[in-house]
């Protein structure tokens, strides 16, 4: 597939290193001749120099000759108007990255799918459901939803205390819990284990579950007892992507939001139904007094400065916090902020992005795959077609890869538990988990 990615950032890198590593041609357009000679060193691919909403570097980097094209510039003009010039010269599809939530608002009769556009992602709307997930399942180190929320993925870490350690899936004394819910990986040492029947549970392996989201909250509170619901959550900046957590966080628990800025701390009270707004420097001890931190309080930075979240994350582990989590815009920071233990959770606005578009990518019959923040594996959301060859097949008859597992079936609305002897019909949507080097093949068995 020949994909041009408007916009060398870091979202446009993470997306060219992926698709390049499928094998997809990657024509790369920015303005800063910079970044592309950056990107270029690194990686496979063509670049163009120039504004990507000029239709003569369109026409350079021949955009009418590819399938697809992705604009993900800082500019949601330069975006838009990108995609709109690429549906005019017949690119089958066009993605668009936004920051300003209005250009989803389509209440105004303004509607950019209408207008050619496949996808319009917002990265701080991506990144608001994540944490609010993440908040939804304490104890949790990532927790997202599929299937319109009626399945969730979440994963945990192995301690000393948990009942799973060094048993099986078989061997655990709440097999109810175990089989109402599904063991599709284990990071174990940074390495991928794809977990059978006689995998053993050891110390510090990340565990990652599929199933019902109330079918996973039972089995956090048999797994993690000693972790409790949060009563109050902090949330440190008011911009768009705080505001959007507060709108979806403030109905299920006692919600402050502090916000430095004093128009910005009005705009959001006007927003706001049930969150305290407290117009306050979060980084000075007496904001988070008096925005009444305890023990079980989750703190939540997504300010746009790393460097600021993470001391606000450290003075609310010193005032009391039992949980908090960092927005990061730079990726290089990740890895040396979880290696730390800095935080408990970091989120990535740019990960998000890349998971939103990852997810159009593989559509129709592969209509979906996310990404694992902590996990090199891919979950991927597959539509069994009518007279498929697995159509009408078991499970266990169907040779997927060692490195992969089937992890749920969705079935007429309703989730189906996928054991070996479940038969496959058409129109099931199964949910995959594999390695990437495996996604290929997941592929050629499905399509």
């Amino acid at each position: 597939m020949r994909i041009v990615i408007i916009g060398a950032g870091n979202a446009g890198r993470q997306l060219a290193k992926r698709l390049c590593d499928e094998k997809h041609s990657v024509v790369m357009i920015d303005q800063d001749a910079r970044a592309l000679a950056s990107a270029e060193a690194g990686l496979d691919i063509l670049t163009v120099c120039g504004p990507g909403s000029n239709p003569r570097v369109l026409e350079e980097a021949q955009v009418g000759k590819s399938d697809l094209l992705i604009a993900v510039t800082d500019n949601d003009e330069i975006n838009i108007l990108s995609c709109l010039f690429g549906h005019a010269a017949g690119v089958q599809g066009k993605i668009a990255r936004v920051t300003n939530p209005d250009f989803l608002d389509t209440s105004s009769g303004y509607d950019l799918k209408k207008m050619g556009i496949d996808l319009v992602i917002n990265q701080k709307q991506e990144c608001a459901r994540e944490v609010f997930n993440m908040l939804q399942m304490p104890g949790a180190l990532e927790a997202f939803d599929l299937f319109a929320g009626k399945v969730m993925v979440a994963g945990f870490a192995i301690n000393a205390m948990s009942p799973l350690l060094d048993r099986t899936p078989a061997e655990c004394d709440r097999l109810d819990l175990i089989q109402s819910v599904r063991v599709i990986a284990i990071r174990r040492n940074n390495q991928l284990v794809v977990p059978h029947g006689n995998t053993v549970f050891m110390q510090n392996d990340v565990v990652y579950l599929v199933g019902k989201r109330a079918d996973i909250a039972n089995f956090f509170q048999w797994v993690q007892p000693d972790i409790e619901p949060f009563e109050k959550v902090i949330i440190a900046g008011g911009g768009d992507l705080g505001l959007m957590l507060a709108k979806c966080i403030e109905n299920e628990v006692d919600t402050v939001l502090l916000e430095q800025d004093e128009e910005r701390a009005r705009f959001c009270s006007t927003e706001l139904n049930k969150t305290l707004i407290l117009r306050a420097d979060a980084l000075t001890e007496s904001a988070l007094e008096e925005s009444g931190l305890h023990d079980k309080t989750a703190f939540v930075a997504l300010t746009g400065d790393d460097e600021g979240n993470i001391m606000n994350c450290l003075m609310a582990q010193k005032q009391g916090a039992s949980f908090t989590a960092t927005q990061i815009t730079r990726t290089d920071f990740i890895p040396v902020v979880e290696s730390l233990y800095l935080v408990n959770r970091v989120v990535s606005p740019y990960i998000s992005t890349a998971n939103a578009i990852l997810h159009w990518l593989r559509s129709k019959k592969v209509r979906a795959a996310s990404l694992l923040h902590n996990l090199p594996g891919e979950l991927l959301d597959v539509v069994v077609a009518a007279n498929h060859k697995v159509d009408g097949m078991q499970i266990k008859d169907i040779k997927i890869p060692s490195t992969a597992i089937i992890a749920t079936v969705m079935r007429e609305g309703e989730v189906v538990t996928a054991t070996g002897d479940l038969q496959l019909q058409a129109e099931d949507r199964v949910l995959i988990f594999c390695h990437p080097d495996a996604v290929k093949k997941i592929q050629s068995i499905f399509l």
